[in-house]
């Protein structure tokens, strides 16, 4: 079973929120519930300090008969990292996380870095509603064409190493350092494309204007 994480950042379109919530336990972060309200589908669990639920949620919650566990407002971790918790408690196959970027840059940024730290436990991506994010590090990535028309190597490790196939521009053993914007905007040429990480850490984002 997949497990689905719904943050309370920027609304997801219906259509991702609809497929992703497909065979999945599916736990809300707080003021995510809006992405349910005045839809069929709901959550199994919500979890967090309740703070950014409005008036609309809070009366889906009520609704639905929701299950919910509340933190205090003072606490040590986010309402999503909360929430990721109780999906590695419950062994799922992998974790799509929905939601969890938007207008407020420190909890987009510590979202999207959660992926570094399911890395090597569980297979997991992070969703909007134009981009698709993976972290890696060592090792071979395949990705199919799909909707998405970018492809990017994005460094947070000093440099990485490189090499692609079934890209526009392809590359062998390309070094690129964590300030250098060479690894952005490449293309999946036809129906698939490998891209092999011999060193180094750092995000491959699929992405649309």
């Amino acid at each position: 079973m997949k497990g689905l994480l719904v943050s309370g950042g920027n609304k997801v379109n219906f259509s991702i929120l609809e497929r992703e919530s497909n065979n999945s336990f599916i736990v809300c972060a707080d003021g995510g519930i809006k992405n349910f309200v005045g839809t069929y589908l709901k959550p199994d669990l919500i979890v967090g300090d309740f703070d950014s639920i409005d008036d609309n949620g809070k009366k889906f919650v009520k609704e639905k008969n929701l299950e919910f566990k509340k933190y205090p407002c003072q606490k040590e971790f986010t309402d999503t990292e909360a929430a990721l918790e109780i999906l590695l408690e419950k062994n799922v196959d992998e974790i799509v996380i929905l939601g969890a970027t938007g207008t407020r840059l420190d909890h987009t940024v510590s979202n999207i870095f959660l992926l570094q730290k399911l890395f090597g436990k569980i297979n997991a991506k992070l969703i909007d509603n134009n981009n698709e994010i993976y972290y890696f590090e060592n090792g071979i990535y395949e990705f199919e064409k799909s909707w998405y028309k970018y492809i990017s190597v994005i460094p947070i490790s000093t440099c990485v190493e490189y090499s692609t196939e079934g890209l526009l521009y392809d590359t062998n053993h390309i070094i690129i350092n964590s300030t250098s914007g060479i690894g952005v905007s490449n293309e999946i040429l036809n129906q698939k494309c490998k891209i092999n990480i011999y060193n180094g850490k750092g995000f491959i984002i699929k992405s649309n204007d």
